[in-house]
């Protein structure tokens, strides 16, 4: 974790401790900066043995009241793998999500699937009952110990790879409203309706390429994202029900679109982008995944306006 992530986060812990009567002694702010600067999960005894190497004389009942209070302001997650230890995790600014755990070599995955949180609610109001809280660890054998290899076990920053998944799907998202407008304008007999696609078909072009930009500096940044498992499992079937397919425009519009219908149908699929994205990014909390989805709703909500100026253009010159 960055520094002046670290500082951020010790200093809401510190507002904490005020509001309940107790002050940021030197002991917890090297408790706190050593969890906050841990990789991965992190027993007591793991987080214990840290401090102890800074300072000698912390006592484990102050390292394990300093993390009961962590979880309590919302700063760290109980969460228990395969060694039967109660582990702590980081939470602030990071994207809820289950394990996958190894039970030979301890390695762990993360994992996010709004589409499992939803029909895990669904299931939970079926019977009337006020969830409070959960988690999905599902226990195995790793691909790598099938085989009896040993490698290095990585850790990754949960929020950059959402990050690296969410403009994974933004990006596929912009790729399937560009082939939707492109293969509209090839099926389109009429020449007003054919250039009415084209011209946003290159508008969503732009937006292509600013998403590929800013999903170029943050693997640069990071050189090794990419390597890291899938994060954020998406149904990318999904963007399908947004885009019809040319089968579909064929079958709705005949190839008869002229402009004014091109224009109303590509409202529509802006419209309908935008409201999809900004529902999906309302199911994280705030992380820079979340900022991304809600970041490319607004695009595809400008786009729509764009295109609706265009429509009341057109219906000012038919009048």
């Amino acid at each position: 974790m960055k520094r002046d992530e670290i500082l951020k986060q010790t200093e809401l812990f510190t507002d904490y401790l005020r509001k309940n009567g107790l002050r940021m002694t030197r002991q917890r702010q090297t408790i706190v900066e050593s969890f906050l600067s841990a990789d991965g999960h992190v027993s007591t005894d793991e987080l214990y043995d840290l401090v102890k190497r800074k300072d000698k004389t912390l006592g484990y009942t102050t390292v394990f009241r300093t993390l009961k209070a962590l979880k309590d302001c919302g700063l760290a997650r109980e969460t228990y793998l395969s060694d039967g230890r109660t582990r702590f995790e980081h939470l602030y600014h990071r994207p809820y999500h289950h394990h996958i755990v190894c039970q030979e070599c301890n390695s762990t995955i993360e994992f996010s699937s709004p589409e499992l949180e939803a029909l895990q609610e669904k299931i939970v109001s079926k019977y009337h009952f006020k969830s409070l809280k959960h988690q999905l660890q599902i226990f195995g054998v790793c691909e790598n110990c099938q085989k009896d290899q040993t490698v290095s076990q990585d850790i990754w920053d949960s929020d950059l790879v959402f990050a690296r998944d969410a403009l994974k799907i933004a990006l596929e998202a912009e790729r399937s409203g560009i082939n939707f407008y492109r293969s509209a304008a090839e099926t389109m007999k009429k020449t007003s309706g054919k250039e009415t696609f084209l011209k946003i078909a290159e508008d969503e072009y732009e937006h292509l390429r600013g998403l590929q930009k800013e999903f170029d500096q943050l693997i640069k940044n990071n050189k090794n994202l990419l390597k890291a498992p899938v994060f954020l499992h998406f149904d990318y079937e999904s963007l399908k029900k947004i885009f019809p397919t040319r089968e579909e425009l064929k079958h709705r519009y005949n190839d008869q679109l002229e402009e004014k219908e091109a224009l109303l149908l590509a409202m529509e699929m802006e419209k309908e982008s935008f409201h999809f994205f900004e529902d999906y990014a309302q199911r994280f909390n705030e992380t820079r995944g979340k900022e991304i989805f809600l970041k490319f709703a607004k695009e595809e909500e400008d786009h729509y306006k764009t295109i609706q100026q265009e429509y009341d253009k057109f219906l000012q010159q038919d009048s």
